[in-house]
């Protein structure tokens, strides 16, 4: 295994720990999100997470939102979520980690994505996105909602 397979191994098994649920949309975001904080975008302004604009690998990255974030059991291989042979994760992960696929959280509005998501009904379970980005919609705006979680930049 080579360090890139690594790391796709990790940023699908992030995807699926982070989500709520099986909605592939879901998945994928969370993926994107995850690398938003990873690859830098030419003049976004952000703000940092545990003391870092950017993370310098993916297994940063994913350590620092298991951290920060809930999370659920791994699944089985042959959920159809990440299974599916044209729109599982597995099947995107490869365009999510080169960046040939685009951002699913970025827009005209957002050019630079997602950088935080949560459930708003689990307010409890989180209160650090509650106080730090969902409470300050002035520097985090609510982007849009994928599979069962609100995205923000």
């Amino acid at each position: 295994m080579q360090t890139q397979e690594y790391e796709k191994a990790l940023l699908v098994a992030a995807a699926w720990t982070l989500a709520l649920n099986n909605d592939v949309n879901e998945l994928l975001a969370i993926a994107c999100t995850i690398r938003n904080w990873v690859v830098p975008r030419y003049q976004a302004t952000r703000l940092p997470m545990n003391g870092k604009l950017y993370f310098v690998s993916y297994s940063e990255a994913v350590q620092n939102f298991h951290d920060v974030y809930p999370v659920r059991p791994l699944p089985i291989g042959n959920e159809s979520g990440l299974v599916d042979p044209v729109e599982g994760l597995l099947a995107k992960i490869d365009g999510v980690y080169d960046c040939s696929l685009v951002d699913m959280t970025s827009s005209r509005a957002f050019p630079f994505g997602a950088r935080y998501f949560i459930r708003a009904s689990q307010r409890g379970l989180n209160e650090w996105i509650y106080q730090e980005v969902v409470s300050r919609q002035d520097v985090h705006p609510l982007i849009g909602t994928f599979g069962s979680q609100q995205f923000y930049a």
